[in-house]
């Protein structure tokens, strides 16, 4: 049914959240899984820095999916996560995209209460995907 699961990954609790979904879904489905992570285009860390902060993240999902058999494509990109998920999606050749309601950026909220996070509350770029994306978006809360 689902031949490749893509998962966006952004470092956060909730990201990981979202890759435990995913790799319960490949199993069922005998899926392959593309691990997802952007770098920020701009951004004060150093490239350097970013790119091993997502490799790492990138290996944690790997490994953790071939414990179950499940094969792991990684895809670190610099981009604009917002803008551009949608697109990176699509070169991933997903047919299902597993993504977490909140990410790491809790000041984009699209419903944000300023001191409460709430359970209505969406990140901007599963929101967008949810809006613009060609194949199915399963929200994890």
């Amino acid at each position: 049914m689902f031949d490749i699961i893509a998962v966006p990954v952004d470092g956060s609790e909730y990201s990981y959240k979202a890759v435990d979904v995913a790799i319960e879904i490949a199993q069922k489905f005998s899926s392959k899984i593309a691990a997802v992570h952007v770098l920020e285009e701009f951004s004060f860390d150093s490239y350097d820095s970013q790119e091993d902060s997502g490799d790492e993240i990138l290996s944690k999902i790997t490994k953790k999916a071939s414990e179950f058999g499940i094969e792991v494509t990684e895809h670190l990109l610099t981009a604009d996560a917002l803008r551009d998920m949608k697109f990176i999606i699509t070169q991933t050749g997903a047919d299902l995209v597993v993504i977490h309601a909140l990410g790491s950026d809790n000041k984009r909220f699209v419903s944000f209460d300023e001191n409460d996070i709430s359970d209505h509350q969406i990140g901007s770029v599963s929101e967008r995907l949810l809006r613009t994306c060609d194949v199915p978006v399963l929200l994890v809360k």
